[in-house]
C-alpha cells in the first residue's frame, strides 16, 4: 500500500511540474498566434482589406505588385513573400547569389582547426543547429545566441573571441544556417526567467524610442506592406528565418543583431551593445515569435 501511495504521489508531483513547466510559454503561444492571424488576414486580400490595412496604396499597385493571399509558410521569405518587384529582384540577385564566396569562407572557418587541434564541431553536434538558438540557459539566467556560442566555444579552446555583427562570426553563422535550412524554428521557454527575459524582449519591440517616437511594431507590424519611398516594409512574421543576410548597402554579410542594432539607430535613438541583454532579449522574442517557419537563410537584401 505504501508502495502504491509513493508511486501515486511522485506521478502527481511529475504530472504538475510537467503543466506548470507548460504554463510559461502560456502567454507567448498566445503572443505568437495572435501575430500570425494578423498577418494572414492582413496579406489574405490587400484589395479587400485596403480601408483597414493598406489605405495608402492605390488599388492599381496593389493588382500590379502585391502577391496573395500569403501562406503562412511563405512568412520565411520576408519582403518578397507579398511585394513582386522584391520577389523578382531576389530571385534574379540569387542566381548568382552574393553570399556564396562568404559562405565558403564561413565553411573553411567552421572546420579550421584552432591551435589545440579541435575545431568548432568539439562544442556543436553538427553545423544544423540554427534552429536551437538562440535558446534560454536555465543555469545561467540569460538568453544564448548562436554568435555567443560561436565566441564561447572559441574562447573554450583557447581563441580569442571574434567581433560580432560582420566578418569572420557572421560568415561562420552563414554556414551554420546554410546547413540548417529546412529546420523548423522551435524557441522554448523553460522557466519563469526565460518567461521574464521573453517579455523583456517583447518590451523593446513595442517601446517606443528616440527623437522619431519609433516602435519595431509601427515599422513592421502596422507598417508591413506599405513602403517608405522604394523601400517595402518587411513583417515581422519569419523576419528571423533568413539572416544573416548579404545586404547589398553594406556590401557584405551582416548578423541579425547588426540588423536590429541599425534599426535601433535609425529611430533617432543610441545604438544597443551587440550582444547586451536588450538585443538578446529582443532576438528571443523574434524568434519565437516565428516558431513553426523554416530557416532559409543566408539570404541577400539590399
Amino acid at each position: 500500500m505504501l508502495d502504491k501511495l509513493i508511486k501515486t504521489s511522485i506521478a502527481v508531483v511529475t504530472l504538475g511540474s510537467l503543466l506548470y513547466a507548460g504554463t510559461f510559454n502560456t502567454q507567448a503561444e498566445k503572443d505568437r498566434l495572435a501575430m500570425q492571424k494578423f498577418f494572414l488576414k492582413k496579406f489574405e486580400n490587400p484589395l479587400k482589406n485596403k480601408a483597414e490595412y493598406f489605405p495608402y496604396v492605390s488599388d492599381a499597385e496593389i493588382k500590379k505588385n502585391y502577391i496573395y493571399p500569403v501562406k503562412l509558410e511563405d512568412f520565411k521569405d520576408g519582403t518578397a513573400a507579398w511585394y513582386r518587384p522584391t520577389k523578382e529582384q531576389l530571385e534574379e540577385i540569387n542566381a548568382f547569389p552574393p553570399y556564396d564566396i562568404p559562405l565558403d569562407e564561413g565553411k573553411e572557418l567552421y572546420n579550421k582547426p584552432f591551435a589545440n587541434g579541435k575545431t568548432y564541431s568539439s562544442c556543436f553536434p553538427s553545423p544544423a543547429i540554427k534552429q536551437n538558438y538562440p535558446y534560454f540557459d536555465t543555469k545561467r539566467n540569460e538568453v544564448i545566441t548562436i554568435g555567443q556560442a560561436i565566441n564561447e566555444c572559441r574562447v573554450k579552446n583557447g581563441e580569442k573571441p571574434l567581433k560580432y555583427g560582420k566578418g569572420d562570426i557572421a560568415k561562420i553563422i552563414a554556414y551554420i544556417a546554410y546547413e540548417s535550412r529546412g529546420k523548423v524554428i522551435d524557441v522554448k521557454i523553460p522557466n519563469a526567467a526565460a518567461e521574464k527575459a521573453y517579455e523583456a524582449g517583447k518590451k523593446e519591440f513595442y517601446k517606443q524610442r528616440g527623437y522619431l517616437a519609433l516602435s519595431c511594431q509601427e515599422c513592421h507590424v502596422l507598417g508591413s506592406g506599405q513602403r517608405i519611398r522604394a523601400e517595402a516594409l518587411s513583417p515581422t512574421l519569419g523576419q528571423v528565418t533568413h539572416m544573416p543576410v548579404y545586404r547589398i548597402k553594406w556590401g557584405g554579410l551582416g548578423t541579425l543583431q547588426r540588423r536590429l542594432s541599425g534599426c535601433v539607430r535609425d529611430t533617432g535613438s543610441e545604438k544597443p551593445k551587440l550582444q547586451s541583454k536588450i538585443l538578446k532579449d529582443l532576438e528571443y522574442f523574434l524568434t519565437y515569435m516565428s516558431n513553426g517557419l523554416k530557416l532559409n537563410g543566408p539570404d541577400t537584401r539590399k
